[in-house]
């Protein structure tokens, strides 16, 4: 099934080219036009909950983190979000599926629902260390995925063509992220005590105890130990 899906989308993709690019140049201004006109959020997080969810944390060696967002208003904004979505599922399944995000190897788990008729944009997300250092990670390494994703939200730091400056604004994305933050109420780690990286050296470590290696390989899998 998952290799019929990496297969059949980009499929779609060439069969929709002749629709696609002619498109895009008219959805390439009306972003830029939707982005001029964006106000970007001033509001402050609540020190009281931000103590409420500090509270709950470094309970493990993953914490959890629940935000929710308005979807900026307007057709453009909700159909941006869901097509850059689709190709974060299509990215995260079939092409960032070792371990790492482009550099990030802290997440173990992200997912984004919509809700409310695609008026809200629910994000979840379990993550190795403090919120602190997985936001800075996330900003440093892969800040343009971030604006793709949360530009389209009421409040976020402005944008220029989806991807360039937004989380940049290093305090004004935290803020934003802040803000819509909520106490994760339930939550489930298979395994509290390792990190991401840990997980992923076991496997490799269990993986070599099967099958042949040539003498390199072997080296390598030793150096593990």
């Amino acid at each position: 099934m998952e290799t019929v899906h990496a297969v059949a989308v980009p499929l779609v993709g060439l069969a929709l080219s002749p629709i696609l690019v002619p498109v895009l140049p008219v959805w390439a201004g009306l972003l830029r036009w939707h982005e001029r006109r964006d106000v970007p959020g001033r509001q402050r997080p609540d020190p009281a909950r931000l103590r409420e969810v500090a509270e709950r944390e470094d309970f493990a060696a993953q914490n959890p983190f629940t935000a929710v967002g308005v979807i900026k208003p307007g057709l453009f904004r909700r159909v941006t979000a869901s097509t850059v979505l689709t190709l974060v599922d299509y990215g995260l399944r079939h092409i960032f599926n070792h371990g790492s995000l482009t550099g990030v190897k802290t997440i173990h788990f992200a997912r984004w629902v919509f809700i409310d008729e695609h008026r809200r944009l629910v994000f979840a997300s379990n993550y190795d260390g403090s919120l602190e250092s997985y936001m800075g990670d996330f900003i440093d390494l892969v800040g343009w995925g971030l604006n793709a994703v949360f530009s389209n939200g009421v409040g976020y730091p402005r944008t220029r063509w989806l991807v360039l400056d937004g989380a940049r604004d290093e305090q004004a994305f935290k803020n934003y992220l802040h803000c819509r933050q909520l106490v994760t109420q339930v939550w489930y780690s298979a395994y509290p005590s390792l990190t991401g990286e840990n997980i992923n050296t076991d496997a490799r470590l269990r993986q070599g105890l099967f099958g042949r290696m040539t003498e390199a390989e072997a080296q390598t899998w030793l150096a593990l130990l």
